[in-house]
């Protein structure tokens, strides 16, 4: 009777932890409110249409883009929804009738059209997968209203979309009558800007002939076309060209304005035979001016009221070519910087005959301007953003805190444990002596009995039946490598373990676990492997470090599975189904090959010593083990150089800068990459990646890069972390003559 209070007192105690801990977590869900709450680094864009009723935002969050529609007003939403965009998030607005169109990238690379209507619904135009080659923005033009898109389908290298009227429109060049196929699209230089009368691509066809399509078609869909006989250049056949292309096209899409190249750069009309004629007449001078087409018949003209843009104040005009009618529209302006009409990310929209014109600038400034009445509605970031903050999911409620719970985190699980550890502690007292007897058979069973020597032994404080609990680290050897490991047990006062003391264990190579031998104990030795040809049957994802993703992948062979933990990079994907080589070494199982080319590859095998000069951890952990990012300088000889690796180690090793470890490869490709390195070095822009497989943990890739107009080739093993995509800028070795290059530092490092 007399045990029961104290037994009771004991679980009182465990509630203090758990009390603590809900302090602990109520503010931590006050401060993920807060860190939920949008800031200005999140908004990619803002979108203003439907005479400035409508505002549409676009928040980047978890990797992906949401949307969201209000009523700027009220506030109210009309309707959110998420798209999966490319890592570079670009958009590009259209206003076509009363609906707004939203031009975006996919994460696959490929042209993605959604149509907003004022009342929120969405529909998506493109439903052709034309591929964008590179960023969204550079193969895309603008064109009275019209976007036009350059990029690539199944079956054709060279396609133009044309976003009119509210509709997409892709033209498939394949398909028009030219003598042979096209397989390249460039558009001629300054086509959209004014430099031709209506915007021009130039196909480079198989047979080496070229050829001239519009950039824009007719109402009935049509593109003009012009072949070159003589694969002639554009500057002695232009007038050729441009007056074919308008038989099919009309004139009526012709360039009006354009801006004098000479000091003071005034707007001029352009007149039939495509050179400049008089100033546009506005009711003040405009100088530095910058022209924005709008539609078939207006553009805007922006610039400043004196010819020394620093000493004058801007200033706009409408300017419609077909009435010869101007309108004032320096209000619009009134937000904006000289510099600021300099900027890629500034927009205009606006329809033929509507009085509404629509602006956007980055994710700074969003608008509509009314031409009639000189009204201007005008939706700076911070209204957005208090807009977006306004919202339930960053107000205290019981959804916002069972979403922040089911989140989980460590300081969640402390908490989740620390209240069910009264509770359960009852259940333990009856079913622990049996599940612990289960668990030792358990864990002896694949086991190996050893000889360890004890390198310490420290009391951890706690006591079973008044026998102390003590931590000991032991030292042994499996398979020719030095292993330390911990282990607790329960010893008497009066038999203390000691250091240097030798004492038998049981050691679980597979879960790389180590316990002392109680007697009845028994145990089988294991042996090395080599496992060539291994199927790979399934792959799971465990998260991101940095590009790459890491992954468990699971092989098969002889009705035996093998799981190894692996970073795919950015742009590589393993497939189920094909095989790689993989070793054991003294118990632990690592990828040597994957990949045909990469498993049949010849040459010498030479093994080098590396000297670890930087070291990266991740908070990650997959079966046990750690991914770690490391900078290594490796030398042959006198010559050395400086590697970026990522590799798995143990979760409770640590790795620092300074220690040695060792490097296979092959004395060919060695001797390459050493050579280029004594060459010249610069920057360079990734146009292509390819991979061939992988090596050891390292994915070995092909990639295009071009440097001053150049095409160079880079095949070697990169890091999977750090990844290389189209677009990245690398600072590469080259040598001239081969055209062959080496990666000497990564964009992201």
């Amino acid at each position: 009777m007399k045990r029961i209070p104290v037994i009771f007192l004991r679980y009182i105690v465990f509630f203090i932890p758990a009390i603590i801990l809900s302090v602990l977590v109520w503010n931590h869900y006050q401060d993920d409110l807060s860190d939920g709450k949008v800031t200005e680094y999140d908004v990619k864009g803002m979108f203003t249409f439907d005479e400035g009723k409508r505002v549409v935002s676009a928040v980047s969050k978890d990797q992906q883009l949401h949307f969201a529609m209000y009523d700027p007003q009220s506030g109210k939403r009309i309707s959110e929804w998420t798209t999966e965009s490319d890592s570079f998030n670009e958009m590009l607005p259209s206003i076509q009738g009363n609906n707004l169109l939203l031009a975006l990238k996919n994460k696959d690379g490929k042209l993605l059209i959604e149509k907003l209507t004022p009342s929120g619904e969405k529909k998506e135009l493109v439903q052709n997968n034309l591929r964008i080659p590179s960023f969204l923005k550079t193969n895309t033009y603008q064109w009275n209203g019209r976007l036009v898109f350059t990029g690539e389908m199944d079956g054709a290298s060279a396609v133009i979309g044309e976003l009119k009227n509210g509709q997409f429109h892709v033209h498939n060049l394949n398909e028009l009558k030219l003598p042979a196929r096209p397989v390249s699209i460039d558009v001629v230089m300054n086509s959209f800007r004014g430099q031709t009368p209506i915007p021009i691509f130039e196909l480079a066809l198989k047979n080496d002939q070229k050829a001239y399509v519009s950039g824009i078609s007719n109402e009935k869909h049509q593109l003009g076309v012009y072949v070159s006989k003589n694969a002639e250049p554009f500057s002695l056949i232009e007038d050729k060209v441009e007056q074919q292309l308008e038989k099919t096209i009309g004139t009526s899409q012709n360039f009006a304005v354009a801006v004098e190249s000479n000091y003071p750069k005034r707007a001029r009309k352009v007149n039939a035979e495509g050179r400049l004629g008089e100033v546009v007449p506005t009711p003040k001078p405009i100088y530095q001016t910058f022209i924005y087409q709008l539609d078939e018949e207006e553009v805007l003209l922006a610039g400043s009221t004196a010819k020394d843009e620093a000493k004058g104040k801007l200033t706009g005009y409408i300017y419609n070519h077909r009435t010869n009618k101007v309108t004032s529209a320096s209000k619009l302006l009134q937000s904006f910087s000289y510099e600021s009409l300099q900027k890629e990310g500034l927009s205009f929209n606006k329809n033929v005959k509507s009085d509404w014109l629509y602006y956007s600038f980055d994710n700074q400034l969003t608008g509509a301007f009314e031409t009639k009445s000189k009204k201007l509605k005008e939706f700076p970031l911070q209204k957005v953003i208090s807009i977006e903050n306004a919202s339930p999911a960053h107000q205290t409620s019981v959804d916002t805190f069972t979403q922040y719970v089911m989140k989980g985190g460590p300081l969640i699980l402390n908490w989740a444990i620390w209240i069910l550890i009264p509770l359960l502690l009852f259940v333990l007292a009856i079913f622990l002596p049996p599940i612990l007897r289960l668990v030792r058979r358990n864990k002896i069973k694949d086991s190996v009995t050893l000889e360890a020597n004890i390198v310490s032994v420290k009391e951890t404080g706690t006591y079973i039946n008044e026998q102390p609990v003590v931590s000991m680290r032991l030292q042994f050897e499996y398979e020719g490598q030095r292993i330390e490991k911990t282990v607790k047990t329960v010893v008497s006062y009066t038999q203390i373990p000691q250091p240097g003391q030798r004492i038998v264990i049981h050691y679980d190579p597979k879960k790389k676990k180590a316990m002392l031998l109680k007697e009845g104990d028994f145990s089988q030795p294991s042996q090395p492997k080599f496992i060539k040809g291994a199927v790979l049957r399934k792959i799971e994802s465990y998260g991101t470090v940095g590009r790459g993703t890491v992954l468990s992948l699971t092989f098969e062979l002889d009705q035996k599975t093998y799981i190894i933990p692996m970073i795919q990079a950015a742009g590589f994907e393993f497939r189920t189904g094909e095989k790689a080589d993989l070793v054991d070494i003294n118990g632990q199982l690592k990828m040597a090959a994957y990949g045909h080319e990469v498993r049949n590859r010849s040459g010498k095998d030479v093994t080098l010593t590396g000297t670890i000069q930087r070291v990266k951890q991740y908070p990650i952990a997959i079966h046990e083990q750690k991914p770690i990012q490391l900078d290594v300088t490796v030398s042959n000889g006198d010559a050395s150089i400086t590697k970026t690796v990522s590799q798995f180690i143990p979760d409770h090793m640590q790795v620092a800068a300074g220690t040695q470890i060792t490097i296979q490869t092959k004395k060919e490709e060695l001797d390459r990459e050493m050579g280029l390195m004594q060459e010249k070095q610069g920057s360079a822009k990734v146009t292509n990646v390819e991979f061939a497989g992988v090596i050891g943990n390292l994915p070995l890739a092909i990639i295009q890069v071009e440097r001053n107009g150049m095409m160079y080739e880079v095949k070697q093993p990169i890091d999977p972390i750090t990844s290389v995509l189209p677009g990245d800028e690398l600072w590469v070795a080259y040598h001239d003559m081969t055209r062959q290059a080496a990666i000497v530092k990564y964009a992201s490092i």
